[in-house]
């Protein structure tokens, strides 16, 4: 599942919901210094539910206990590369015996880093790996942990160019192995040529957008299961670029307008290739269809979250393909304190959202039907402090 703001191609990096968690837009900044590895306060290994919360460049495990939605401190903080270094991105692998960190040191030169976990999920000192990554950013591990891509982005003569580099990953250790041969090639263009927005729900296929003269353009590349690479950009979709927009099973695309909040709208599509629309939401059907500022699709494809700062809540709504209709399931969780400010578990039956009390809260969410039931204690958070669930295994 992917999402995005289309402003970001203005040479601002995008960081991804289901690669960094949920940082702040600040995560940039963010310093990580190096921490303890202290004794486990619990005598058994968690239930699967990790819970990464990264606070003023620390990492601290948290168990999740799948049924009460308890959050269990597993260690104390670990902070993975010493200041004056950044955090820029944070991936555990699908199994989360390994997780991998883009950061950039002192003298602003990225490196992506390797950690291997221990049987908790808990980050271990030191890296096991730590490649160059200078102008490499939005690095996409695939959902086999099998191998990631990277986008390069340079500048020369006020045009920049972008190219999709290919790493693979080794089953037993979790390290990487860059691919020589180049995945593609965007630009030259005027800002920012590229971006790249996650895998399709089976992992078939990588996303990609562009910016063109009319907006921006959406594609998509088969995957080869074999090695990872990628075959020929394909368009998926034309948007005029001010759109909010979430791809998965369906593509969601909230039109914006600044004007006029009622003229605003909700258009879903189906996930192919120059779709036609198969639903058109205005206020007249449902009223978050001109209000929501921030629409994010469950890892099922058949619910959306709508963020609706006239009613400070985001609201669980179904597509109705078959009827063409938007309908409320009267669901509803309090809003967050960033946008999304919420994150899904693997299986996406647990939401936890960073609300404006300063607490991470737990929910259980059912994908059959869209209910979302508040479990667990709240778990405080840090003033700048981000999330991202793993799951171990």
């Amino acid at each position: 599942m992917i999402r995005d703001r289309l402003a970001r191609f203005q040479g601002v990096m995008y960081l991804r919901q289901s690669a960094f968690g949920l940082l702040p837009a600040l995560a940039l900044g963010l310093l990580l210094s190096c921490g303890g590895t202290g004794a486990h306060p619990i005598a058994d290994p968690p239930s699967g539910q990790v819970l990464y919360v990264i606070s003023s460049g620390s990492i601290s495990t948290y168990s999740v206990d799948s049924d009460s939605l308890e959050a269990t401190l597993l260690e104390q903080p670990v902070e993975l590369v010493p200041p004056p270094a950044s955090l820029l991105q944070f991936d555990p692998s699908p199994h989360d015996h390994f997780v991998y960190a883009v950061w950039s040191d002192g003298q602003k030169v990225q490196h992506l880093s390797v950690f291997a976990t221990d049987p908790y999920g808990v980050p271990q000192l030191p890296a096991i790996q730590t490649l160059d990554a200078d102008s490499l950013s939005q690095f996409n591990l695939h959902p086999n942990g099998q191998f990631a891509y990277m986008l390069q982005v340079t500048q020369n003569n006020n045009q920049y160019y972008a190219k999709i580099r290919l790493f693979n990953v080794k089953g037993t250790d979790g390290t990487l192995k860059e691919n020589a041969q180049l995945q593609g090639t965007y630009g030259p263009a005027p800002f920012w040529p590229a971006q790249l927005y996650g895998f399709s729900p089976d992992g078939t296929k990588l996303y990609d957008a562009s910016p063109v003269p009319t907006g921006s353009v959406y594609r998509q590349r088969s995957i080869s299961k074999s090695g990872g690479t990628l075959g020929a950009d394909n368009q998926l979709i034309t948007l005029n670029g001010s759109e909010d927009v979430a791809i998965g099973s369906e593509i969601a695309v909230q039109h914006q307008n600044e004007i006029e909040s009622s003229q605003a709208y909700l258009d879903i599509f189906p996930n192919i290739p120059n779709p036609k629309r198969a639903i058109h939401c205005t206020m007249a059907m449902l009223s978050y269809c001109a209000t929501a500022t921030n629409i994010q699709l469950d890892r099922s494809g058949r619910f959306l979250f709508l963020t609706d700062p006239a009613t400070a809540a985001i609201h669980v709504v179904w597509m109705n393909l078959a009827k063409h209709r938007i309908v409320d399931t009267q669901n509803s969780m309090p809003m967050t304190s960033q946008t999304p400010g919420y994150v899904f578990n693997k299986a996406g039956n647990i939401v936890y959202a960073m609300q404006t009390d300063g607490n991470v809260h737990f929910f259980h969410f059912d994908p059959t039907s869209g209910s979302l039931t508040e479990g667990g204690t709240p778990l405080p958070l840090a003033q700048g402090s981000g999330i991202c669930p793993a799951h171990y295994q």
